[in-house]
């Protein structure tokens, strides 16, 4: 189930990269966000019923298509096999319900869209609609991009994680959530930005080791690091860059870095007591 729901999240959020109308753009989005609503959900109710499960991930690469049609056409077949191949074990009936309310919804409002366009996301033709950027700086800002995009998909699925199995203590909950909620618009921004640049990549599957079994403390004590680290490569990337609105951008992302190092923090402060 919970890989039924992540595999659905991230399809429409990197279909929303990919569309290049803004509004369905936006309706693939809010889907996306619904069915991480879902994975959470899911999540919660298993651990409560001492079912267990893993965040691993089949490829995304079948979602590559040329046109729209062809990437909606894809959307419904993953709505359907969702409502059909669903294994409800540990999920409360309840959260059933909602699931199959929401994807049917969902389903309705794909088979309403008709648009056939074509998508450049892929095509790496390296611009940008409305900054000037120069061959040197794209580069630079996609190799950015494609690390970054990367290490906030691994520290969604950590936070989502954790936050499902600590849900007794609400002060770290609280902490957790508003972190995956920063990696998730994070991700979004980057994703966007390649997609523009025609340098989209998907996301892989990440090491279970990186968020079963993990010692709270030490893996909060490390990221706190990484955090400082980061909005460091986003300061010296920014200067690198030297161009004023991508590097506006990632000053506003570095400072975002300082903040989560912050919430790190505070989830430490609660878990030590």
């Amino acid at each position: 189930m919970v890989k039924q729901k992540q595999m659905n999240y991230l399809k429409f959020l990197y279909a929303s990269f990919m569309h290049p109308n803004r509004e369905i753009a936006e309706i693939y989005e809010d889907f996306g966000l619904i069915e991480y609503k879902h994975m959470m959900w899911a999540m919660n109710d298993m651990v409560k019923n001492g079912v267990e499960f893993d965040m691993d991930i089949d490829s995304l690469r079948d979602l590559k298509s040329t046109s729209t049609k062809e990437l909606n056409e894809k959307l419904i077949s993953q709505i359907e096999n969702s409502l059909k191949n669903e294994n409800f074990n540990g999920i409360d009936d309840a959260t059933i319900k909602r699931f199959k309310s929401d994807e049917e919804y969902m389903l309705s409002v794909l088979k309403t869209i008709k648009s056939d366009e074509k998508i450049t996301a892929f095509d790496e033709h390296k611009t940008l609609k409305n900054i000037e950027i120069t061959p040197e700086q794209a580069d630079a800002f996609n190799f950015f991009l494609v690390g970054e995009t990367f290490k906030e998909y691994e520290l969604i699925t950590i936070y989502s994680y954790l936050k499902a199995h600590i849900n007794d203590n609400v002060e770290a909950v609280n902490c957790f959530a508003d972190l995956a909620s920063d990696s998730i618009y994070h991700l979004k921004r980057f994703a966007k930005y390649a997609a523009e640049l025609g340098t989209l990549s998907f996301v892989r599957s990440i090491d279970k080791e990186k968020y079963q079994n993990v010692e709270m403390v030490q893996f909060l004590k490390e990221n706190i690091e990484e955090e400082i680290g980061a909005e460091k490569e986003c300061l010296i990337l920014a200067e690198k860059i030297g161009n004023d609105d991508l590097s506006n951008f990632l000053l506003f992302i570095s400072r975002q870095e300082v903040y989560h190092a912050e919430l790190l923090e505070r989830a430490l402060s609660h878990l030590k007591k």
